[in-house]
């Protein structure tokens, strides 16, 4: 049963990853959407429920996109069933230099990890001692120091005895 809540827990995460309105940027790439010039100048804020927020760094950046923001709204709603922005808001603010995840909810999505699966260890199959491991063993003077040995020799395979010693 717990492989399979795994494989569930995995399946989640990939479909809620896949979807935009789960993604960090559920626009996509601000740069390749926007342009290279506009995306230094101006930033997505926020997106909730279908309205987008833009920061423009001064008023010539929020009068160009005030221009154009029905030709990115277009541009982002393209190929999608149901559109994602249905209003853009302009404001002017501070553009932060990198790219902020614009869904705050995103964050709670990065907390779903994969459970670590605890596997049974296969038990190792003991083997007898020989005559000579336990001479060995019974020659050690610490009593913990024999436990150790006896626990890792009846662990591994039993030594090969040469042919020519075996028949002597």
């Amino acid at each position: 049963m717990r492989g399979n809540t795994s494989r569930l827990g995995a399946f989640l995460r990939d479909a809620l990853n896949r979807h935009p309105a789960f993604s960090a940027n559920p626009l996509g790439d601000w740069k390749e959407l926007a342009g290279d010039q506009v995306a230094r100048h101006c930033r997505p804020k926020s997106l909730k429920e279908g309205l987008l927020v833009l920061v423009a760094s001064d008023a010539v950046w929020k009068h160009h996109m005030e221009l154009h923001k029905e030709i990115l709204r277009e541009k982002i709603n393209a190929g999608r069933e149901k559109p994602l922005v249905e209003k853009i808001v302009i404001r002017i603010g501070e553009v932060p230099e990198e790219e902020a995840a614009i869904n705050p909810g995103h964050q709670l999505l990065d907390r779903l990890k994969a459970k670590k699966q605890r596997t049974r260890r296969q038990q190792a199959k003991l083997r007898p001692l020989t005559a000579e491991e336990e001479a060995l063993l019974a020659a050690i003077p610490d009593k913990e120091l024999r436990k150790i040995g006896s626990r890792l020799l009846r662990r591994t395979t039993p030594p090969e005895i040469p042919q020519e010693l075996d028949r002597g």
